[in-house]
C-alpha cells in the first residue's frame, strides 16, 4: 500500500511538473507586443561587410523575415520586400531576410538573384535566432516575418505576402500603431462603443479623451470618430470643428498625415451631410499639408484630396487639374486608383 501511495504521489508530482513546464512555455511564447529578442546572426551575405549585431532599439523600424532558397512563396516576397525597402529608405526601415541554410548554399543563390534583392540577407543556424524568434513564436512555415517597432517591440508576426503585413507596416512607419498600447486600450474602446451605442455622450467623450491622451497619433481613429460623432449624432457642430481647428493648428507641422486624415473625413465621409462639411477649411488645410510633403506618394494623396474638395465645391476644372497632377505623382502600384478619379472628373465636364 505504501509503495502504491508513493507511486501515486510520484506520478502526481510528475504531472504537476509537466503542467508547470507547459504553462511556462506558453507564457514564454513570443507574441505581438513583446520586446523583440536579441538579434545576432552567424554571417551576413548581403551586404557582406556588415557587422553581426543589429540594434533593434535604434529608432528604425525593422522587418525580420525567415526564408529559404528552396521556398517558392519566399521568392514571391522578394520583390515586395525590395519595394518596401526602397519606398521607406534605409534611414527609417531595415529589412533583413534570414535563412537557416548553410552559407555556401545561400551565398551563390543570392549572387545569381542579386539584381532583385534590395535588402539585407543573413544566415543563422537552428540554435540561433531561428530558435529565439521563429520557434519561440510557434511558427512552422515560411516565409514568416516580424515587424519590430522603433522601441524594439514586436508589432506583427505572420506571412509577408499577407496584405495585413503591409497595412501594419505602414501604420508602424507612420507612428500609428503600437500593439501593446492597442491591447491596453481595448477595454476602453469596448466601453467607448457601448457608450456611443446608448448615446451616453458625456461618458463617450470622457472615454474618448482618455484613449486619445494615451497617444494622439496611434489613436487618431478615435479622435476622428469623436469629431464625426459630435458633428452628426450629437449635433454639436461648433464643438466638432473647434476640435478640428485645434488639431490642425499644431498638426500641420507635427502631424500632417493626421490633418489629411481629418480632411478626408470632412470631404469624403458619407455619413456627414453636405451642409455640415466645412470645405473651405478642408481645402486650406489640404493645401498647407501638401507644402509639408516631399515624398511623391504623400504628395499624390494630398493632391487627390484637394481634387475631391474642389469637386465638392463645384470647381470641376480645378478638380480635373489636381486629380491629373495626383495621378502623375502617384506610385506605380497605386496609379489605377488615381487614374479612375481623374477619368471620372473629366467625364463630368465632358472632356
Amino acid at each position: 500500500m505504501t509503495s502504491v501511495l508513493a507511486s501515486g504521489r510520484l506520478l502526481c508530482a510528475i504531472a504537476l511538473a509537466l503542467a508547470a513546464a507547459t504553462s511556462a512555455l506558453a507564457e514564454e511564447k513570443l507574441q505581438v507586443g513583446d520586446v523583440a529578442p536579441t538579434f545576432k546572426v552567424d554571417d551576413w551575405v548581403l551586404p557582406s561587410e556588415k557587422g553581426l549585431d543589429v540594434d533593434l532599439t535604434d529608432g528604425k523600424v525593422h522587418v525580420i523575415e525567415f526564408w529559404a532558397t528552396w521556398c517558392r512563396p519566399c521568392k514571391f516576397s522578394i520583390p515586395h520586400l525590395t519595394r518596401l525597402q526602397e519606398k521607406w529608405g534605409e534611414d527609417r526601415l531595415q529589412i533583413i531576410g534570414v535563412s537557416n541554410e548553410e552559407l555556401d548554399v545561400v551565398q551563390p543563390w543570392v549572387k545569381r538573384n542579386l539584381p532583385q534583392i534590395g535588402y539585407g540577407i543573413a544566415v543563422s543556424g537552428k540554435r540561433g535566432i531561428q530558435r529565439s524568434w521563429f520557434k519561440a513564436a510557434g511558427l512552422t512555415g515560411i516565409p514568416a516575418a516580424f515587424i519590430v517597432g522603433p522601441a524594439g517591440r514586436v508589432q506583427f508576426i505572420g506571412n509577408p505576402n499577407d496584405e495585413r503585413f503591409e497595412q501594419t507596416l505602414i501604420k508602424v512607419m507612420n507612428g500609428r500603431f503600437d500593439a501593446a498600447m492597442a491591447k491596453d486600450a481595448e477595454p476602453l474602446k469596448k466601453q467607448l462603443r457601448k457608450q456611443k451605442e446608448f448615446k451616453n455622450w458625456a461618458q463617450y467623450e470622457k472615454i474618448a479623451q482618455e484613449i486619445i491622451a494615451m497617444d494622439p497619433k496611434v489613436f487618431i481613429d478615435v479622435e476622428i470618430d469623436l469629431f464625426e460623432t459630435r458633428l452628426v449624432q450629437m449635433e454639436r457642430t461648433d464643438a466638432a470643428y473647434a476640435g478640428v481647428k485645434a488639431f490642425i493648428e499644431t498638426g500641420i507641422e507635427t502631424d500632417p498625415e493626421g490633418v489629411l486624415l481629418y480632411v478626408d473625413c470632412i470631404v469624403l465621409d458619407p455619413d456627414i451631410p453636405d451642409q455640415k462639411r466645412d470645405l473651405d477649411l478642408a481645402l486650406k488645410s489640404a493645401t498647407q499639408v501638401l507644402e509639408q510633403f516631399e515624398d511623391p506618394r504623400r504628395q499624390a494623396w494630398a493632391l487627390k484630396t484637394i481634387a475631391a474638395t474642389h469637386h465638392q465645391l463645384g470647381n470641376h476644372v480645378s478638380a480635373v487639374k489636381f486629380s491629373q497632377d495626383a495621378y502623375r505623382r502617384a506610385p506605380a502600384d497605386a496609379k489605377e486608383d488615381y487614374r479612375e478619379q481623374w477619368r471620372e472628373y473629366k467625364r463630368q465636364i465632358g472632356s
